[in-house]
């Protein structure tokens, strides 16, 4: 493998399924009970589930640069559910306060992760946590915690409440590189699916393929992968 860290001055990390191990299948079965009952009192389980995910495909969609992709979900699920946008914001960060740790039971340990991190700071490369912000703060510096990681440590982490597109829209790789100021050759990012983390490879980012959790196999052809292997190569690599 022909790598070498010194090619970059920054590192782009995926979370789910490469710095916090966890099947996406587990997660989100487990996510969508715990959840529903949140909005029992309102909502029938089913007709939660599926206002919960077209708000979550607004966001996929959403690009506006002046508005927030957690607003695509808020407009959405109120048309859906005629719940205020107060009420829904109240009931899902109660949520993530209380239940949402339950999840942390089906993810699995990355040792590897703080590890990386570490060495990367060391380093002097600028770490980016690139993780599709399909959530809002509070649960990415929860699923932080569960791999052992500080959410301020990072020189970025994309959220629901600050990214205004998700993966794998390239306007979210390109407002990453300019928050990170760092030129998109001079970026790896380092992901566990197919479409969503190797779309970086359409802005000029190279590419690390995480081969364990894959995602969406079915566009392994679509983007350029420049490297693949595990995290534990990743590290050796880096070390070496």
């Amino acid at each position: 493998m022909d790598f070498e860290i010194s090619e970059f001055d920054a590192v782009f990390f995926d979370l789910d399924g490469t710095l916090l191990g966890l099947s996406d299948d587990a997660f989100e079965g487990t996510y969508t009970k715990l959840i529903a009952k949140r909005f029992i009192d309102k909502l029938e389980p089913e007709r939660f589930v599926n206002a919960l995910w077209e708000g979550t495909e607004a966001m996929m969609k959403h690009h506006n640069p002046d508005i927030h992709v957690l607003d695509a979900f808020f407009n959405r699920f109120g048309e859906l559910t005629g719940i205020s946008r107060d009420e829904t914001y109240q009931r899902f960060d109660e949520f993530y306060q209380n239940e949402f740790g339950k999840l942390e039971s089906v993810c699995d340990p990355v040792p590897e992760a703080r590890k990386l991190v570490d060495e990367l700071t060391e380093m002097g490369k600028k770490v980016v946590l690139a993780t599709n912000p399909v959530f809002p703060e509070i649960a990415t510096r929860r699923r932080c915690d569960w791999t052992n990681l500080d959410f301020d440590e990072f020189t970025h982490v994309s959220h629901a409440e600050n990214s205004y597109a998700c993966k794998p829209n390239p306007a979210y790789y390109l407002r990453l590189l300019e928050i990170a100021g760092v030129k998109p050759e001079r970026t790896l990012m380092v992901g566990n699916d197919y479409l969503f983390d190797m779309a970086a490879a359409e802005v000029g980012m190279k590419t690390w393929l995480i081969d364990k959790y894959l995602g969406n196999d079915e566009h392994k052809d679509k983007f350029r992968i420049d490297y693949r292997g595990s995290l534990n190569e990743l590290l050796t690599q880096i070390k070496t």
